[in-house]
């Protein structure tokens, strides 16, 4: 993510809160389904979307209510650190999804001589 980050020239701040927000999710026991967990990161214009998964629906409330430390809970802490948080489920497998809006930098262009 630090290399992408760069490119994209991201805020230490936004790249800090996007690590802090992937960390708190793999962190929390029984959350992930298996032993491998896939983390997609997809770049749009105004934001960067980090995609977690495969989770496990049965371990997951959905409110993301359970208590990370000392009663305070995933959700509001994921709150704090991006701007959308949702949970979806596609091709059978749940996913979580966490949004940040940031202004991205884009490659230079050269127009033709």
């Amino acid at each position: 993510m630090g290399g992408l980050a760069a490119r994209l020239e991201l805020s230490y701040e936004t790249l800090e809160d996007l690590q802090l927000a992937l960390e708190s999710v793999l962190e929390q026991d029984g959350y992930v389904r298996g032993d491998r967990v896939t983390v997609r990161l997809l770049v749009g214009d105004e934001s960067v979307v980090l995609e977690v998964g495969p989770l496990d629906p049965a371990q997951l409330p959905a409110d993301l209510g359970h208590p990370v430390a000392e009663g305070i809970s995933l959700a509001r802490l994921l709150s704090t650190l991006v701007d959308e948080v949702s949970l979806e489920e596609r091709d059978g497998a749940h996913l979580l999804r966490l949004e940040k809006r940031a202004s991205l930098a884009r490659p230079e262009t050269r127009e033709p001589a």
